[in-house]
């Protein structure tokens, strides 16, 4: 990209075309078990985000539940509502230099978000290789972890493309 920023459409296609990615991801990311845990003695299935979330509240594991539901849902979907109003904001016209700080802070904090985006990835990645307890109790990953870990990587791909110097772009003509 040369020094100036040209205001066109261009320059955020790609971080636009990742980020409705990754909308189109998350109805499989939350649809599908992203785990299956067995425990001998007890009945098992597959678990998607927002089951597991539950059954995790229903265990007493209150603080937990609440982590893995801002991982799992806050932070995707506030990420997602963030780059589109970058993206919105980019097309704007207005000359507001305190809406432009604000959503300077805004893009830093979904880039800062972007590297603690993989915990549940990491999480069932962790119980599948931890938990191997023979015919006692097993962890298995399921296809919801990779239509998740797809979200995450489509929104860090979002973020990354995005070029912040464009909030800073005038859209009205020299005077």
């Amino acid at each position: 990209m040369s020094s100036t920023v040209a205001r066109d459409a261009s320059p955020i296609a790609q971080p636009a075309a990742f980020a409705a990615a990754a909308v189109i991801m998350l109805a499989p990311a939350y649809a599908l078990p992203v785990m299956h845990l067995g425990i001998v003695g007890q009945t098992t299935s597959d678990t998607t985000i927002f089951s597991g979330v539950l059954q995790l509240w229903r265990q007493g594991l209150g603080g937990l539940a609440a982590i893995v539901f801002t991982a799992s849902f806050l932070v995707p979907l506030l990420k997602l509502a963030g780059l589109a109003w970058l993206l919105w904001a980019v097309r704007r016209t207005d000359d507001d230099v305190a809406g432009r700080r604000r959503l300077t802070k805004v893009y830093g904090a979904i880039d800062f978000i972007g590297r603690w985006s993989m915990l549940d990835v990491f999480l069932v990645a962790f119980l599948s290789g931890a938990v191997r307890f023979g015919k006692l109790a097993s962890v298995q990953p399921r296809p919801g972890v990779a239509a998740f870990t797809a979200v995450v990587m489509l929104t860090m791909l979002a973020t990354s493309r995005f070029d912040p110097r464009l909030l800073w772009v005038s859209t009205r003509a020299p005077r």
